[in-house]
Protein backbone atom coordinates (compact mmCIF):
# COMPACT_ATOMS: atom_id res chain seq x y z
CA UNK A 1 0.00 0.00 0.00
CA UNK A 2 1.24 3.45 -0.91
CA UNK A 3 0.21 6.66 0.81
CA UNK A 4 0.29 9.80 -1.27
CA UNK A 5 -0.12 13.22 0.31
CA UNK A 6 -1.45 15.90 -1.96
CA UNK A 7 -1.41 19.55 -1.07
CA UNK A 8 -4.66 21.44 -1.08
CA UNK A 9 -5.26 24.77 -2.81
CA UNK A 10 -4.91 26.70 0.46
CA UNK A 11 -1.54 25.15 1.23
CA UNK A 12 -0.29 25.80 -2.31
CA UNK A 13 -1.51 29.42 -2.06
CA UNK A 14 0.40 29.93 1.20
CA UNK A 15 3.56 28.35 -0.21
CA UNK A 16 3.37 30.50 -3.34
CA UNK A 17 2.83 33.66 -1.33
CA UNK A 18 5.83 32.88 0.88
CA UNK A 19 7.99 32.21 -2.18
CA UNK A 20 6.86 35.45 -3.87
CA UNK A 21 7.68 37.49 -0.79
CA UNK A 22 11.02 35.77 -0.28
CA UNK A 23 12.19 36.52 -3.81
CA UNK A 24 10.44 39.88 -4.21
CA UNK A 25 9.64 41.70 -0.95
CA UNK A 26 6.81 44.26 -1.25
CA UNK A 27 9.18 47.24 -1.58
CA UNK A 28 10.95 45.59 -4.53
CA UNK A 29 7.62 44.68 -6.14
CA UNK A 30 6.49 48.28 -5.89
CA UNK A 31 9.80 49.48 -7.30
CA UNK A 32 9.46 47.13 -10.29
CA UNK A 33 5.91 48.32 -10.93
CA UNK A 34 6.90 51.97 -10.63
CA UNK A 35 9.85 51.49 -12.97
CA UNK A 36 7.53 49.83 -15.50
CA UNK A 37 5.12 52.76 -15.23
CA UNK A 38 8.05 55.06 -15.93
CA UNK A 39 9.00 53.17 -19.09
CA UNK A 40 11.61 50.78 -17.70
CA UNK A 41 9.97 47.32 -17.80
CA UNK A 42 13.10 45.22 -17.11
CA UNK A 43 12.55 44.67 -13.37
CA UNK A 44 8.85 43.93 -13.86
CA UNK A 45 9.64 41.38 -16.55
CA UNK A 46 12.16 39.70 -14.24
CA UNK A 47 9.62 39.67 -11.41
CA UNK A 48 6.94 38.17 -13.67
CA UNK A 49 9.37 35.48 -14.84
CA UNK A 50 10.22 34.61 -11.23
CA UNK A 51 6.52 34.45 -10.34
CA UNK A 52 5.83 32.20 -13.36
CA UNK A 53 8.63 29.85 -12.25
CA UNK A 54 7.09 29.67 -8.77
CA UNK A 55 3.67 28.88 -10.26
CA UNK A 56 5.22 26.14 -12.37
CA UNK A 57 7.04 24.70 -9.34
CA UNK A 58 3.90 24.84 -7.18
CA UNK A 59 0.91 24.03 -9.40
CA UNK A 60 -2.59 23.78 -8.00
CA UNK A 61 -3.77 20.15 -7.64
CA UNK A 62 -6.53 20.49 -10.23
CA UNK A 63 -4.19 22.15 -12.76
CA UNK A 64 -1.92 19.13 -13.28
Amino acid sequence: MRIVKTRGRDEIRRLREAAYLELWPPAQQLEALQDAANGQPDKKACMEADFAAIKERLPYPDAQ
